[in-house]
């Protein structure tokens, strides 16, 4: 379900489809923001008043202000109330070596992002659950369809965890050394296209998520729209969930790894940019796209 025109560069087009927290901050806090701002505006009547109602036990407004919570809840202890066991839902390490994913081989215990996202989707689904708990699902499902939309969310290379063992330099910078290669797809070059700063304790302008989100949703057409849902149904949420996995996946391995110049201590500038922001771009509008899907699909009944 991949865009073959406006943002993939031609030398892909025949390929077919942070740094201090490992893996569990796809796009970082803004490039989640930026997806719960796409899906807000594209919600039904119905399911925003849902979705609003269920906002409101905690006194928020808007997806973009929860869209990052389960990175955070997943770095608290467990004592003080964290969800510390829930770090591996937000990934699933396909090797390259391999085309797709394969439940037995990749996640065999359950715990990654393609078999969590599906639970999650039908507690929120359930109406007989208590609001909290579907509060709690929603939080999730906001999360986990923008970080299986991370092509290195989706895949290693050598137990590389994603590309956060590729240590590298963006335009001569180690980002205090702190940077690599999965950190570059969660905010490095976000931050230097859009201009997006994230700053201390994560904090992020509001504002300029949503202005962002807002430009990249006026790209997005109505044929697009329609072709990245295709087939969706929420009795199909799992293999919706693979087949989104599996796009990742591929994009990992032709674009954020074939891309490289070199594996280790590679200094990455304009030319790697130039091929990877327009598909990050790409998959922040799928992403958006399809999670305001799932969600009119799973608050149809209120």
């Amino acid at each position: 379900m991949l865009r073959r025109s406006r943002f993939l560069p031609a030398v892909f087009l025949g390929l077919g489809v942070s740094a201090l927290v490992p893996q569990a901050r796809a796009w970082g806090p803004y490039g989640h923001a930026i997806v719960a701002d796409i899906a807000q505006d594209r919600l039904t009547p119905e399911a925003a008043k849902a979705a609003t109602a269920l906002l409101a036990l905690e006194g928020n407004h808007g997806l973009d202000q929860v869209a990052s919570w389960p990175d955070t809840i997943g770095h608290v202890p467990r004592s003080k109330g964290g969800m510390p066991e829930t770090l591996k839902w937000h990934y699933v390490d396909i090797d390259v070596a391999y085309p797709a994913y394969d439940q037995s081989r990749d996640c065999p215990d359950t715990n990654c992002v393609t078999e969590k996202l599906p639970m999650e989707e039908a507690v929120l689904a359930d109406v007989h659950a208590s609001p909290q708990q579907r509060l709690v699902a929603l939080k999730w499902v906001v999360h986990l369809i923008g970080d299986l939309h991370q092509p290195l969310h989706a895949a290693e290379h050598d137990h590389d965890k994603g590309g956060n063992d590729v240590r590298l330099t963006y335009f001569g910078s180690d980002h205090n050394g702190h940077m690599n290669l999965h950190a570059l797809w969660d905010e490095g070059v976000i931050d230097r296209q859009a201009d997006l700063h994230v700053g201390p304790h994560y904090s992020i302008d509001f504002a300029a998520a949503r202005k962002e989100a807002d430009i990249l949703s006026r790209q997005i057409t109505p044929d697009e729209t329609t072709y990245w849902v295709a087939g969706f149904t929420p009795q199909q949420m799992r293999d919706a969930t693979i087949s989104w996995v599996d796009e990742s996946h591929s994009l990992a391995r032709s674009v954020a790894y074939g891309a490289l110049t070199q594996w280790h201590g590679a200094d990455l500038g304009q030319d790697y940019t130039t091929i990877v922001w327009p598909i990050m771009q790409l998959r922040l509008e799928q992403a958006g796209v399809r999670l305001a899907a799932v969600l009119n699909a799973a608050l149809q009944g209120g």
